[in-house]
C-alpha cells in the first residue's frame, strides 16, 4: 500500500522525490501505476498529492458513493493497462459478482479497482501526501513545491490535476447568488439527498453528469420532479445492448478539414446504415483515430470544430449505459423529469427556494444545480496553484480555451511558448492538444508513454520528451 506522510513535520530534502504528481485522481493515479509497473528502480520516488482523502486514487468520477452512477463505457475497454486490455474484466469477474466484459458497471467499482492497483503495486517507493499544492517554482535542477503544509522537491512534476469545478452559473443579470438553493456542483452526494423529498430540483445541464444528478434525485424518493435545462435540451445518446464491431472509417491523407471530417463521417454512417449496422459501430471505430484526426486539424479547423460540431459529437460519443437509458425514459414517461432548450434565462431569489426562468416558462424549485461540466479556460481559475503558475507564466492556456498549453507528449508550455522542461501535464488539461483526454482508454495511453519517458535515464536528467509516436 502507498505511504502515506505529513511534509510539515518533515525535512523537505527526505521526501524528495523523482516524480511528483499533483492530484490524486483517475489521471494522477494512472501516472503512479504506470510508472511503477514500468520501473523496476528500487530508488525511485513518487510523491501524489491529493487534498482530499476521500477520493484519494478517485477523483471526481469514481469517487461516488451512489452505485446507480454507471460507467458509460463497458468493463472490457476500461483496464488501467493498454498492454493489457482484459486487465478490468478479469479483475471483475474475479470479483464474483457475476459481472461480465460487456457489462457497464459501477463506477465506484471502478475506483475499488484504481485502489486495489495501488495497493498491488504500490509500497515503499509511493508516498501520498494529503495536502493542497499551492506553488511550483524550479529549483537546483528540479522543483520546490510549495502546499499549505509544507514544502518538498521533486525532479520532475505532472499535473494531474483532471477535471476543474464547473464555471459558476450565471444568467444575463450576471452569477447566481451563495444561497442555499443554489449547489454549485452535483458531486456532493448529501447535498442532494437533503433536497426534500417532494422538491422540484433544476439541474443546469443535460449531459452525463446531469444523468448522475437526476438519478440520485429521483431514484430516492417518488415525489421530486426534476427540470433539466442546457443550450441544445438534449440527452447524451444510448449504447445498445448488445457489442457492435467497430466500423473501419478510412480516413484520406493530407491536410483535414473539420467540415470535410464531419461529411466523411455522415457518409460512413450512411454506409453502415445500407449495411445494416448502427451508427454507433462508426462512432467507435472512430475512437482510436479522434487524436489524429485532431492533430491534423490546424488551429482555424478545430475552432470550427468546436463551434460547429463539437455538441453532436459529444452526445454520440458519450453515451449512457442502456440501464441508466432505460430509468430516464421511464422519469420522462411519468413526468417526474422534463428536459428544456435555451438555457438559463434569469433567477429570482426567494430566500430558500429560486424561481428559474427559462425561453418559454418558469420553473419554481428547492434547488437547482449547477451540473454544466468541467471549467476549461484556466484563466477563470480559483485554483491557487494554477493561479500562481499562471501568473509567473510557468504555464499558460492553450488558445482554444480547453486546458493548458502542452506539447503533443504531454510537456508543459510556458508563457513564451518554449517547453518548460521536467513539467508535464495529462488528461483533461491536454485536451486542446490531444483533444480526447477525458475517457480511461486515452488517458491511460498517455499516462503509459509517459511514464516510459519518466523512468528512462535520460529523463532523469530532465531532457525533452519526443512526441508522442517517435
Amino acid at each position: 500500500m502507498s505511504g502515506t506522510a505529513n511534509i510539515a513535520s518533515e525535512d523537505p530534502d527526505h521526501l524528495q522525490a523523482t516524480v511528483a504528481i499533483v492530484g490524486g485522481g483517475a489521471s494522477g493515479t494512472l501516472t503512479a501505476l504506470h510508472l511503477l509497473r514500468t520501473s523496476s528502480d528500487p530508488d525511485l520516488r513518487i510523491t501524489l498529492f491529493e487534498p482530499d482523502p476521500r477520493r484519494r486514487h478517485l477523483g471526481v468520477a469514481y469517487g461516488t458513493t451512489d452505485p446507480r452512477h454507471l460507467l458509460n463505457l463497458r468493463a472490457q475497454i476500461m483496464s488501467a493497462f493498454p498492454d493489457e486490455p482484459d486487465h478490468f474484466a478479469n479483475w471483475a469477474r474475479r470479483a464474483g459478482r457475476g459481472w461480465t466484459p460487456t457489462d457497464f458497471l459501477p463506477r465506484m467499482v471502478y475506483g475499488n479497482y484504481l485502489q486495489d492497483l495501488i495497493t498491488q503495486f504500490g509500497g515503499h517507493r509511493l508516498t501520498t501526501v494529503a495536502a493542497t499544492v499551492q506553488d511550483i517554482a524550479p529549483h537546483g535542477g528540479g522543483f520546490e513545491i510549495t502546499t499549505d503544509i509544507g514544502t518538498s522537491r521533486a525532479r520532475n512534476v505532472v499535473l494531474a490535476y483532471g477535471v476543474s469545478a464547473p464555471r459558476r452559473l450565471a444568467t444575463a443579470t450576471g452569477s447566481l447568488p451563495d444561497a442555499s438553493w443554489h449547489l454549485q456542483g452535483p458531486w456532493d452526494l448529501n447535498a442532494l439527498a437533503n433536497v426534500s423529498d417532494d422538491a422540484t430540483v433544476v439541474l443546469a445541464g443535460s449531459g452525463l453528469t446531469a444523468i448522475d444528478a437526476a438519478i440520485t434525485l429521483l431514484e430516492d424518493t417518488p415525489q421530486r420532479r426534476v427540470a433539466m435545462v442546457s443550450r441544445h435540451g438534449q440527452l447524451p445518446r444510448t449504447h445498445l445492448e448488445h457489442v457492435l464491431p467497430d466500423w473501419p472509417t478510412p480516413i484520406p491523407p493530407g491536410p483535414l478539414t473539420a467540415d470535410g471530417v464531419a461529411d466523411l463521417v455522415y457518409d460512413q454512417i450512411a454506409a453502415a446504415q445500407d449495411s445494416g449496422v448502427d451508427w454507433r459501430a462508426v462512432v467507435d471505430g472512430l475512437r482510436s483515430k479522434s487524436q489524429s484526426i485532431w492533430r491534423r486539424f490546424d488551429q482555424a479547423q478545430r475552432r470550427r470544430f468546436l463551434s460547429t460540431y463539437v455538441h453532436t459529437w459529444h452526445v454520440h460519443r458519450n453515451r449512457m449505459a442502456p440501464q441508466i437509458a432505460a430509468r430516464i425514459t421511464a422519469y420522462r414517461d411519468t413526468g417526474r423529469l422534463t428536459l428544456h432548450a435555451g438555457g438559463l434565462r434569469h433567477v429570482d431569489d426567494l430566500g430558500t427556494r429560486c424561481r428559474v426562468h427559462l425561453s418559454n416558462t418558469a420553473i419554481e424549485a428547492e434547488a437547482l444545480v449547477n451540473c454544466t461540466g468541467p471549467l476549461g479556460d484556466v484563466t477563470m481559475t480559483t485554483n491557487p496553484l494554477l493561479r500562481a503558475l499562471l501568473d509567473r507564466g510557468t504555464i499558460a492556456p492553450d488558445p482554444l480555451g480547453l486546458g493548458v498549453a502542452c506539447t503533443e507528449s504531454g510537456e508543459l508550455l510556458d508563457g513564451r511558448g518554449e517547453v518548460v522542461v521536467g513539467m508535464y501535464t495529462l488528461g483533461p488539461p491536454s485536451r486542446a492538444t490531444a483533444w480526447d483526454a477525458m475517457s480511461v482508454p486515452e488517458i491511460r495511453n498517455q499516462a503509459a508513454r509517459l511514464a516510459t519517458h519518466l523512468t528512462d535515464t535520460s529523463a532523469l536528467s530532465r531532457t525533452a520528451m519526443p512526441a508522442a509516436g517517435q
